[in-house]
C-alpha cells in the first residue's frame, strides 16, 4: 500500500485526467505585478486622464473670467 502512496504523489495528472498547472501559472492570480502591455496601458490611460483634467481647468478658468 505504501509504494502506491508515493507513486501517486508523483503523479504529473490530476485524476480527473487533466495535466497540472505549472507553479508560475498559479501563482500569477497572486502576483501584483504587471506585463510590459499592462503597464503601457496605465500609463496611457493615466495620461490621457491628466489631459482631460488639465482641460477641464482651462475651461473652468475661462468661465470664471466672463
Amino acid at each position: 500500500m505504501l509504494p502506491v502512496l508515493l507513486l501517486g504523489g508523483c503523479a504529473d495528472q490530476l485524476p480527473t485526467g487533466q495535466p497540472m498547472k505549472r507553479f508560475t501559472e498559479l501563482v500569477r492570480s497572486y502576483d501584483k505585478t504587471l506585463t510590459k502591455s499592462e503597464k503601457n496601458a496605465a500609463i496611457s490611460e493615466l495620461q490621457e486622464d491628466k489631459e482631460r483634467q488639465q482641460e477641464q481647468i482651462g475651461k473652468s478658468k475661462g468661465d470664471t473670467k466672463n
